[in-house]
């Protein structure tokens, strides 16, 4: 989903705190960095991430993962970020990254933008939970 310029900000931010790291940005931070949520006032946040290897450190939570050739993603200006369909299908299906809300309000700024959520393609086993949120983003605006 190569539609969202990531804000200069949010790119200058990541890119200091990423610098010389291999990981995909992935969950709020991958939704952050695709424009789809905007919420400045939690900067010192953690940066939810892969990695092929552990990271100590404190900005990050680090999901391993053997080879980023097993999830969808993008690369520009230095930074790796999951897709919007790898984003949103790993927030469904790991409690601990999924936060309602933000997916909601995320998924009605796409369809602002867009005019439908139809091109997001959802794995069969939470293709119900995300036809519910689907139709809370629709109404969201």
């Amino acid at each position: 989903m190569g539609d969202f310029a990531p804000n200069r900000s949010n790119r200058v931010r990541l890119s200091r705190l990423l610098k010389g790291k291999e990981v995909v940005l992935r969950g709020i931070s991958a939704l952050k960095y695709l424009e789809l949520f905007n919420d400045e006032y939690l900067t010192d946040e953690p940066i939810f991430v892969y990695a092929k290897e552990m990271m100590l450190d404190d900005n990050l939570i680090v999901k391993m993962i053997d080879d980023f050739e097993l999830i969808d993603y993008n690369e520009d200006w230095e930074i790796a970020c999951s897709t919007l369909n790898q984003t949103v299908n790993d927030m469904l299906s790991e409690p601990n990254l999924m936060n309602r809300e933000v997916l909601i309000e995320s998924l009605a700024n796409y369809y602002e933008d867009h005019g439908s959520l139809n091109d997001i393609e959802i794995s069969a086993s939470k293709k119900a939970e995300f036809e519910h949120l689907k139709a809370l983003a629709m109404e969201f605006y």
